[in-house]
Order: C-alpha cells, then structure tokens, then sequence
C-alpha cells in the first residue's frame, strides 16, 4: 500500500512540474538582458512551449535583446545558426537562445530551476519519508 500513495504522489508531482504552461519574459528592443529579465511575463501556448531570446548588437542600434513565446522547432532551427553568426566579442552579432523554465531570458538562465520544481522534489522526498521507504 505504502509503494502506491508513493507512485501516485510522484505521478501527481511529475504532472504539477510538467503540465503548468511555461511563462516567458515578453521583452522587444531592451537595451540589456537585465531589462529584459524585468519585463512581464506572458503565458505561453501548448503550441509556443519554449522561451526565444535574441541578443542583437550592431554599430547603429547598439545592443538589443528580444525574448517571446515561440515553437520549439522555430528556436532551434534559429539557434543552429550560432557558431557562425554568435560571436559576441565581434562588432556585429545574433545570438539565438531558447530555453524553458519560467522566465529565463538568454542561456544563463536558462539552468534556473523553477520553484515549482524545487517544491515538487521537496513534496516527493517527504512523501517518501512518510512511506517508509
């Protein structure tokens, strides 16, 4: 008895972390990444589940980021292009980044872990305490 409350509270946990919609930073033309980690959140579509962030500089516009809702295949097809265009020591780069935790703008933050996970780990160990195994 005790091995299934545990399988059903891990279920359970899995289905909290996975099946809430991911939130992205919705930023156009900020200045710094800092901007753009500030702007608002939007909630992404079951169609749209990654983040797409864009870091841009060129001489006249200076260096911009963008960052949205997008589709995966979208992002990393952007991405790919990366060794070859992403050279941020250069004058003139884009770099393409996806990721998916809630609010992660570039590839920095992308390694956050969202607090919906960190509870979900939580619940399961104590879960499994409480089971006694």
């Amino acid at each position: 008895m005790k091995g299934l409350v545990f399988a059903v509270a891990v279920a359970l946990a899995c289905c909290v972390t996975t099946c809430a919609a991911l939130k992205c930073r919705s930023c156009t033309l900020k200045n710094t990444k800092g901007e753009c980690e500030k702007a608002s959140l939007t909630t992404c579509t079951q169609s749209t589940p990654v983040c797409w962030t864009t870091q841009t500089k060129a001489p006249i516009i200076g260096e911009k980021w963008n960052s949205r809702c997008a589709t995966k295949s979208a992002c990393e097809t952007a991405r790919k292009a990366n060794p070859t265009v992403c050279k941020p020591t250069e004058d003139i780069f884009t770099c393409q980044f996806c990721c998916s935790t809630d609010g992660c703008v570039g590839g920095a933050s992308a390694a956050r872990i969202s607090v919906v996970a960190m509870a979900t780990a939580a619940l399961v160990v104590l879960l499994k305490n409480a089971a006694g195994f």
